[in-house]
């Protein structure tokens, strides 16, 4: 049974099969807790005030099919999309659903995106971070435009100023988000950015996060190449 007034916190990882790092990483870090808990002092009491859940894979079946060393990849034959050959990351409800009933938002949705849409919606999260591969960066809401907005620069949510301090928490603490010579490929001033800002996305799961439940949700890209050797 859930404890009153105790935050619950997720993790999730490898939504594209061919982005592994922060698969890995959660499973490290879902050890370190285990063997932490009562011998390191930091982690029981994060422990005993936090109701952790950790999710290291949405995508094993990408993740077959992924291949180490690859460091780019963006269909089914490389493992980003699911077995249904779909993009995870575009398969949730958006904006556009907030006014149909819960089964009509369930139609059409891959497995796993319904299985992460019962999880999302069945408890009252508050935090969240969802580990990608392919930049260096933390990323917050929005990553979607509105009909109404202009389609470029950043979209703001009501809660941008507490997003961008998220990210730029994640981002201060990491050892080299904040290095622009890590990753090339992109610039991202203090190794942040606004989703859309970035390129805006249609049916991310960070976006249906913070429409459709209280979570604030983060996405965080820690690796340039997406399946990097061991």
């Amino acid at each position: 049974q859930r404890e009153l007034l105790k935050p619950k916190v997720r993790y999730s990882g490898n939504m594209h099969g061919n982005e592994p790092v922060g698969r890995e990483m959660l499973n490290h870090f879902a050890e370190v807790l285990l063997r932490g808990y009562g011998r390191v002092d930091a982690i029981t009491e994060l422990l005993d005030n936090t109701d952790i859940t950790i999710i290291p894979t949405i995508n094993p079946d990408g993740f077959d099919r992924g291949e180490e060393g690859v460091c780019s990849g963006a269909d089914y034959k490389t493992g980003r999309f699911n077995e249904g050959d779909r993009d995870l990351n575009r398969d949730f409800p958006t904006w556009r659903e907030m006014n149909n009933s819960i089964d009509n938002m369930y139609l059409n949705r891959q497995p796993e995106t319904k299985a992460m849409m019962d999880l999302i919606l069945s408890e009252p999260w508050v935090l969240s971070a969802n580990f990608h591969d392919g930049a260096v960066v933390a990323s917050y809401p929005y990553d979607d435009y509105r009909d109404d907005q202009k389609q470029r620069g950043i979209h703001k949510t009501p809660d941008h100023q507490f997003f961008k301090h998220l990210a730029s928490t994640y981002a201060t603490n990491h050892l080299t988000m904040m290095n622009q010579s890590v990753c090339t490929r992109w610039w991202f001033e203090d190794g942040i950015t606004n989703g859309a800002d970035w390129y805006p996305l249609n049916g991310g799961m960070q976006d249906f996060n913070y429409l459709f439940s209280n979570d604030m949700e983060i996405t965080l890209e820690l690796s340039c190449c997406k399946y990097p050797r061991k």
